[in-house]
């Protein structure tokens, strides 16, 4: 007995070291195709691409009409064309630069950048000028890291939470291409946000109990904080919401402000449901017997230690994209109140009702979890 059992986890070791092995093996595989493709995938671009061989700085001051200054970078840049019919060709380039780099480059040797060219009737090369900069590089570079991270750390299961993020790309692509063949986007998001977390939870999680309390717990939640954010602002009459920011869209704002408040606060909830369904289904494998009062106690202490960090996390993740927006302001002797009210408005909102989807979330999964996993009723879960 005592060998068998020590010849199994031998064997259990050898499997999990050989499937080590293959994974790092894919990814160092994968991982150096796809930068040698990056690195060379110029001929699949229609638009003119240089590759900066030279770089001439001169800098000077520029002063706003409030009278601040700002250093400016002016270059002058060798290129060498990397595709189409003037491939191999070195043109001169011409780029200013600001500090802010709001809307301006600060290139350097071996960065690639579109250009247009202009040509004359003898195909000589007259000028050229930069459109932007080439960032696919970059953005495989960082892909690479995430996906490495993400397998060597989760192994399997982070295989698996790759499929699903792959997966609903391939969903919210097809939300695109329905929404320009004339379908309703609110529909459209509201089929699209089940796919989500559905297929999201049974990729990742599998089939079973668990997946089935942690989807419930997340549907359930988020349709009762999304309706409780209607009543209240309809009873409100939209006062204190400001849709300044979406002034540009052909569509109604309050659409499309819902859609934003169904996917912002599906993430948050997705999470802290499926933390708690696993608890308690470990509750429940390393005790059968445990009591249901010791269950709900266990898995609130869970949830309220998730809750708050949760809570930051979506309060972060909206005020973060405003803070070019804020800078702006402020730069330009817009008081912080008003900033506040008027311009961070729709962010607040989208935090507030992520925050009470997750703080609903704990208790709706908590009971949903008892139920699918114990198979009780919800009144003997009541009266425990």
């Amino acid at each position: 007995m005592y060998k068998y059992f020590l010849n199994k986890c031998i064997e259990k070791i050898q499997n999990d070291k050989t499937r080590t092995i293959i994974i790092i093996f894919l990814i160092v595989i994968t991982s150096s195709l796809s930068l040698y493709f990056i690195s060379n995938n110029e001929i699949l671009y229609s638009k003119p691409i240089a590759r900066i061989i030279s770089v001439n700085d001169e800098e000077s001051k520029k002063e706003d009409s409030n009278g601040k200054t700002e250093r400016i970078k002016s270059q002058k840049i060798q290129a060498v064309i990397l595709n189409g019919i003037y491939k191999g060709k070195t043109v001169e380039l011409n780029n200013i630069s600001s500090f802010s780099q709001a809307n301006d480059l600060d290139l350097k040797v071996n960065d690639e950048v579109f250009i247009s060219i202009t040509d004359n009737a003898n195909s000589q090369i007259n000028s050229a000028k930069i459109l932007e900069f080439k960032r696919d590089t970059y953005v495989i570079y960082i892909l690479n890291i995430f996906i490495v991270l993400i397998i060597l750390i989760g192994r399997f299961k982070g295989f698996k939470s790759l499929v699903s993020v792959v997966v609903n790309i391939l969903i919210l692509l097809a939300v695109i291409k329905l929404f320009t063949q004339g379908f309703d986007l609110l529909f459209l998001s509201i089929i699209a946000s089940i796919l989500f977390v559905t297929l999201s939870i049974l990729i990742v999680s599998g089939l079973n109990k668990k997946t089935v309390s942690a989807i419930a717990g997340t549907l359930i939640g988020t349709l009762l904080s999304v309706l409780i954010a209607g009543i209240v602002i309809k009873l409100n009459n939209w006062s204190g919401i400001h849709f300044e920011e979406m002034e540009f869209l052909t569509h109604p704002p309050e659409k499309i402000f819902f859609i934003e408040l169904i996917i912002g606060t599906l993430g948050g909830i997705m999470d802290i449901a499926i933390s708690i369904s696993s608890a308690i289904e470990e509750l429940y494998d390393k005790n059968p017997n445990i009591q249901r009062k010791a269950v709900i106690n266990s898995a609130r202490e869970i949830g309220q230690d998730i809750m708050g960090t949760m809570a930051n996390t979506l309060v972060f993740a909206y005020l973060s994209g405003s803070i070019p927006t804020i800078l702006l302001l402020l730069r330009n002797g817009i008081p912080i109140t008003y900033i506040i009210n008027f311009n961070l408005s729709l962010e607040f909102m989208r935090a507030l009702i992520g925050s009470i989807g997750i703080v609903l979330s704990i208790p709706i999964t908590i009971f949903t979890s008892i139920i699918i996993l114990k198979k009780q009723m919800i009144g003997e879960i009541v009266k425990s």
